[in-house]
């Protein structure tokens, strides 16, 4: 099911902080859009997937995903998805040096800001809330862990070409060697390549390949092993493990 953003209205109200709550259906794909303003999208339950140029992201119950603005974005729901979304305007954004996007862990105090927001349902009943929710919700950003739950694509052909095998079947289990050859490089060139175009080794990237993956098993009621199964693991422990390591 493919749909439309239902925040663009939002965009232009005066507030620097707009929220929307929402909850999406088992499939649905929005457009491939953009906002004006930094979006936090926070998942409270299910698992919502992103795509923005170069990169994957995966957002599960609890974790929140910053897409700064003019950043064009496409999103799918597996299972049920609670979404509850804030739109902070640019001039009240987090620090620039963050990187462009990236997925955070929600504090309790955050989750509760951004659930008080939502239930104003862009109010300002002219107690000064707002502004006291907006410069609450802006430090604790500030502070937000990073959650490493991106899934970065290399840009050469080559590089690509692998990825998107290792995409349509994450089981596969070829080594780099392997991959090297497919690539016309030699293993040195293959993973100095690989690490420079997306930030992390051959192995990690794999690693979360499949951990996106079999989060999205288990979203639709696959059980762990079968999961595990499924994307490559020998074992449930092993897949058990790497999904606590990551988050």
């Amino acid at each position: 099911m493919l749909g439309s953003s239902s925040a663009d209205h939002l965009q232009i109200l005066p507030a620097p902080i707009v929220s929307l709550s929402k909850t999406y259906a088992d499939g649905y794909v929005s457009q491939r859009h953009q906002h004006t303003r930094v979006q936090i999208m926070h998942a409270i339950s299910g698992l919502m997937l992103a795509e923005t140029t170069g990169a994957n992201w995966a957002v599960p119950a609890g974790y929140g995903l910053i897409i700064p603005p003019e950043t064009p974005h496409q999103t799918r729901m597996v299972g049920e998805v609670e979404l509850r979304s804030i739109y902070i305007s640019v001039a009240d954004q987090v620090a620039g040096s963050r990187p462009p996007c990236r997925i955070i862990a929600m504090s309790e105090l955050m989750s509760a800001l951004v659930l008080r927001l939502c239930q104003m349902d862009n109010r300002d009943d002219g107690t000064g809330r707002v502004s006291y929710l907006t410069q609450l919700i802006l430090l604790e950003l500030a502070d937000a862990p990073d959650a490493p739950l991106a899934l970065p694509f290399p840009q050469s052909d080559g590089l690509r070409g692998a990825c998107a095998r290792l995409l349509a079947d994450p089981s596969i289990n070829h080594g780099i060697d392997h991959w090297a050859e497919q690539c016309g490089m030699s293993r040195s060139t293959f993973t100095r390549a690989f690490r420079r175009e997306t930030g992390l080794s051959f192995d990690a990237w794999r690693q979360r390949l499949r951990c996106l993956a079999a989060r999205e098993y288990m979203a639709r009621g696959v059980s762990l092993a079968r999961a595990a199964q499924a994307v490559g693991y020998a074992s449930p422990y092993t897949l058990k493990r790497v999904l606590e390591k990551l988050g």
